[in-house]
């Protein structure tokens, strides 16, 4: 039986949507709460920040960012300005994405 919208559903190691316009994100919260977005297969950086913070009713989203786990366990934040699927299919040890708060001083004079 198809599914709708010509959606067809793949086991992989991410749990993704297999279209050629979709991604399903997982986001696990400040309280360890998660969260799942689909967004397009283009979507940036910014663009998941911003769902999670309509999500969350934040309207200051500039002390927040994503990040999540490389290759050799860091931490590595996401580039908001790049398309984020490829980040963690390249970069990503696992699936999830964190929400997290960034300190960062925009003058240091």
């Amino acid at each position: 039986m198809p599914l709708p919208f010509g959606l067809k559903l793949k086991r992989t190691r991410r749990y993704t949507v297999s279209s050629k316009s979709c991604l399903v994100t997982r986001i696990q919260l400040l309280n360890a709460e998660y969260v799942e977005f689909t967004l397009s297969v283009e979507s940036t950086g910014q663009e998941c920040l911003e769902a999670v913070a309509q999500r969350l009713e934040l309207r200051e989203i500039t002390y927040f960012s994503l990040w999540y786990c490389n290759k050799q366990n860091q931490q590595r934040w996401i580039d908001l300005e790049k398309p984020e699927k490829p980040q963690l299919d390249k970069y990503g040890l696992e699936p999830t994405v964190y929400f997290g708060v960034v300190f960062y001083v925009s003058y240091v004079s």
